[in-house]
This record gives C-alpha cells, structure tokens and sequence, in this order.
C-alpha cells in the first residue's frame, strides 16, 4: 500500500470520528430512509432523479464532494455517489438544511467568480482551482455542513444511499462479512495490569 493511500485512509478515519457518533444517532431513521431510497433507485439501472437539486445543482455539490474524497487510486466521493446520498437527505432528514445548501451554492459561485474571474460555475474550474476555492471557504457552515454529509454518505452502509460498491469500507479495510475466525476474545483472556 502507497504511503499516498495509508495517509488518506488515516485522514478519512480521523475525519469519520469528526463528524462525530451524536449526530449520526440523531439521524440514524432518517439516513435509513435516505438510503432505502437510493439503494432502490441503483437497483433500477436508471440515472439519477434528484429530488432537491437541480442537475445544474447536483454537479456542483458533487465536485465539492469529489475535491472532499477525490478519486485517486482509490474510488472517491463520485463513484460512492454521495451526491445522491446528500439529495435524499435534504428531502428527509435534513429538509431543515435545505436553505443552507441553496444559499451555500451562491457562496459557491460567488467564491469562485471572485478567486477565478470569468468562472460559469465552480464545476468547471481545474481540481487546484477549485481546491483554491474551497480552501478559502473551509471555514464556513456550508464546506463544513457538506463535508459531514460528504463523510456520512461515503462511509454509511450502502443500503443507506451512498457508499456503493462499499468503496467507503473498502479503503479503511473494514470487513463487513461477519465470517471472522477463531480464536474470538483471546483479548479478555490477557491479564490486565494491575494498579
């Protein structure tokens, strides 16, 4: 293993631990929902029907999330399709945070018009363009709001809506099969230090 891909696996580890347990137990009905959603729209082989965004809307928030988990020699962000896991969670259990996300890709547009005169949309900059762009919004509810939907969609169980083809789990070894072997809780059998 690459020590590229050791330290991003390490970045993303520290970066789920971030996002923090509490928020996902608050959540945890609604991502089910959200995911049962997505995984049923895979399941149909036909493109993506969002039902928040716009498909203008779709590609940048999913450039956002591709420059938060880019793809390298692992699959990032895009092929997890978290941007659908994000256009699900504002239908459902996020509809609160619809008005930061329509207001957050006006900061998104305006940011790289500022950064990048003549810029369309933020979606068609270059990656260190756009890595220019979202590096001086990093501090903002927005970046911070669409990374933790980021990190949740990529790493939550695919039936929840992102994740698919378990790349999220696949990059931190996680191994979901439950076949593991013997010998179980050999740890409880260690001595414990005395204090």
């Amino acid at each position: 293993m690459s020590a590229r891909t050791t330290s991003r696996r390490a970045f993303l580890v520290e970066s789920m631990a971030g996002v923090g347990a509490a928020w996902f137990a608050a959540h945890y009905a609604g991502i089910l929902e959200a995911g049962e959603f997505v995984a049923h729209a895979a399941q149909t082989g036909q493109p993506a029907v969002f039902q928040f965004f716009t498909r203008e809307q779709a590609l940048e928030i999913e450039a956002m999330t591709s420059q938060i988990i880019p793809t390298d020699d692992t699959p990032g962000a895009r092929e997890a399709h978290v941007v659908q896991f994000i256009d699900r969670a504002l239908t459902t259990f996020e509809k609160n945070q619809q008005t930061a996300y329509v207001q957050g890709l006006t900061e998104l547009q305006a940011q790289s018009q500022k950064l990048v005169p003549g810029a369309v949309r933020f979606s068609a900059l270059t990656s260190d363009q756009q890595i220019q762009v979202l590096t001086a919004m990093e501090r903002t509810p927005f970046f911070n709001l669409v990374r933790t939907h980021t990190i949740s969609g990529f790493f939550a169980h695919p039936s929840h809506g992102g994740n698919a083809n378990k790349v999220g789990w696949k990059l931190v070894s996680y191994d979901d099969s439950l076949h593991h072997t013997p010998p179980f809780g050999y740890y409880d059998a260690q001595p414990t230090a005395r204090r």
